[in-house]
């Protein structure tokens, strides 16, 4: 195959490529789909992350709870037991096995969707810990916050 060859097979392959993916070579994308979805400015969406911080450690404290009862309730039987505020969506409920001594460590991720379809905006994720009473050591139910995140989900 020659060089030319080489290189319209290249262009037509960039051209067949280009045309399945739908890209258009610039632009800024579906109006429809950007018009759906309002914008939020980075400091109103800083500003939800001590509301999901506090959310995600209420969560966090449910699920100790549910480990403590030795339930095993899923995040979405949670959260219909115990709606979340306005834009809060459950993003991750995870309890661990637990160990040989009872003990479990589970974790919670919160996130903030200005619709419900949204891509989620920031994040906040809680751990939380529970092991029996065993002997002269005191039951334990501990939650803590593991971090929070901009422009992220869980």
């Amino acid at each position: 195959m020659s060089t030319a060859q080489r290189a319209a097979v290249l262009v037509l392959g960039i051209v067949v490529l280009t045309g399945l993916t739908g890209c258009s070579g610039g632009g800024s994308g579906d109006t429809a789909t950007t018009a759906a979805q309002p914008e939020m400015s980075q400091s109103e969406r800083k500003a939800t992350i001590p509301d999901l911080e506090k959310e995600a450690t209420t969560v966090a404290e449910g699920m100790v709870d549910a480990m403590a009862d030795g339930r095993t309730e899923t995040g979405s039987e949670y959260v219909a037991a115990h709606p979340l505020a306005d834009h809060h969506h459950l993003g991750k409920w995870e309890i661990g096995k637990p160990d040989a001594t009872g003990a479990s460590i589970g974790t919670v991720c919160i996130e903030y969707r200005p619709t419900k379809d949204a891509d989620p905006v920031a994040m906040a994720t809680a751990t939380a810990q529970y092991a029996p009473a065993n002997g002269s050591v005191r039951e334990l139910r501990y939650t803590s916050p593991g971090g929070n995140g901009l422009n992220v989900g869980c």
